[in-house]
């Protein structure tokens, strides 16, 4: 084939560093989707793929590898090896090969279970209320601060069992982590937050372990410390980094989703209207919000020896860039992509990933998402958002505002 090849610019385009894909990477990865199937971005070593069928083939292909240290040295993912120089402990859940990732996996899903997460209905319904009644009478608010930041990390922090009055720790130690431990060029500075936030994390979390150990509890991390799969077990310093993966990965992620939705639907009365007249489409809702501007932007993959995918051939280590804001706007699967419409039919994302590594918490980011929509409907009858300059994160790879003006 005759391999197609990006400007040298690319990757600079692509990335919260330029204002343009800042204000709407979209449209941008509309133009690499519509290169070819798989682009070379010369800038950063990688091919990138953006085609729904093709991402999501890729991320159902159970050979490919995820572990930084398994890429070739010149390709993009080697950048994050860095997160685990002088380190001799393994990386999180998730960035680890079978058989690893296929043990942890199974353990932690003993213990976070669907049944778990739904038993937490009634209580996330109360969180929502709790956040909305301390800025009851407030004619206007940052709704990213007051609520949606929030709320997923208090959800999350009493399923673990968190003491309340640490809960904003919690959220200081995930941002921080986030900040710099998904950014593979980050600075000395972020880095550093990143590093003392993970010091002071996983000193709270051993002491929780041990805590629990001598006295458990009905609660989440209990339930990691006791979970077995296939004779399997966790052991102090896995659940220490599972936990980390679980507040990181979750809390962040669900408050963008939230975050981007709201403002999608805000900027959009009908579509506020419509959900008002008719409530049972929130559940809808929520996917068009995950499929219009989820989350996440980008995930990755590295090919374990000498194939082709996406139609192009690459060899063992090589970086693949999976464009998801790319696919979840592909023409070919869905009418119009770059309208947000809470009625449209036979949603399909690529929000939350797929195949072995498809996102373990998407049934609670759900959850939480329904009820919140639905509270602050019901809590804000006249709910709106006025015209504002928007500020995006500058996470790689990751969408979310820094804050978000509403007035009721």
């Amino acid at each position: 084939m005759t391999q197609q090849q990006t400007p040298p610019t690319l990757g600079m385009g692509l990335s919260p560093a330029n204002p343009e894909y800042q204000k709407d990477p979209f449209t941008l990865l509309d133009d690499v989707r519509e290169q070819g199937r798989a682009v070379y971005d010369e800038l950063f070593g990688r091919y990138i793929v953006g085609r729904f069928e093709d991402v999501q083939q890729i991320l159902n292909d159970r050979d490919l590898n995820v572990d930084p240290r398994k890429a070739d040295e010149s390709s993009f993912m080697a950048n994050f090896r860095r997160r685990f120089t002088d380190d001799t402990r393994e990386p999180s859940m998730l960035f680890l090969d079978p058989p690893d990732h296929d043990r942890l996996r199974g353990l932690v899903t003993r213990a976070f279970t669907p049944r778990s997460i739904e038993q937490m209905r009634g209580r996330i319904g109360e969180i929502a209320n709790e956040l909305i009644d301390k800025v009851e009478g407030q004619s206007s608010f940052d709704l990213m601060k007051a609520f949606c930041q929030p709320y997923p990390t208090i959800v999350i922090a009493e399923m673990l069992g968190v003491d309340p009055n640490d809960q904003a720790d919690f959220k200081r130690w995930t941002d921080d982590g986030v900040a710099a431990g998904f950014d593979p060029f980050a600075g000395e500075e972020k880095q550093q937050r990143a590093k003392v936030a993970r010091e002071q994390l996983e000193t709270y979390l051993r002491k929780a372990i041990a805590e629990r150990r001598a006295e458990p509890k009905d609660d989440l991390i209990t339930a990691l410390l006791h979970a077995e799969d296939e004779g399997n077990f966790f052991n102090d310093e896995e659940v220490v980094s599972m936990v980390a993966l679980l507040l990181g990965a979750g809390n962040v992620t669900t408050t963008d989703l939230l975050g981007n939705g709201l403002k999608n639907l805000l900027q959009q009365p009908d579509q506020v209207q419509i959900l008002r007249d008719n409530p049972s489409l929130i559940t809808n809702a929520i996917e068009e919000m995950l499929r219009y501007e989820g989350p996440v932007t980008f995930t990755g993959r590295i090919a374990v020896d000498d194939r082709e995918l996406a139609g192009c051939p690459m060899h063992r280590g090589q970086s693949v860039t999976l464009a998801i804001g790319a696919a979840n706007y592909d023409p070919r699967l869905h009418k119009d992509p770059h309208k947000f419409d809470v009625t449209r039919e036979d949603i399909d994302h690529l929000a939350f990933g797929g195949g072995r590594r498809y996102c373990l918490g998407a049934p609670l980011a759900r959850l939480e998402a329904q009820i919140g929509l639905e509270t602050l409907l019901a809590r804000f009858p006249n709910l709106r958002m006025p015209e504002q300059e928007l500020v995006w994160k500058t996470v790689p790879g990751f969408r979310g505002l820094e804050k978000l003006i509403v007035e009721v």
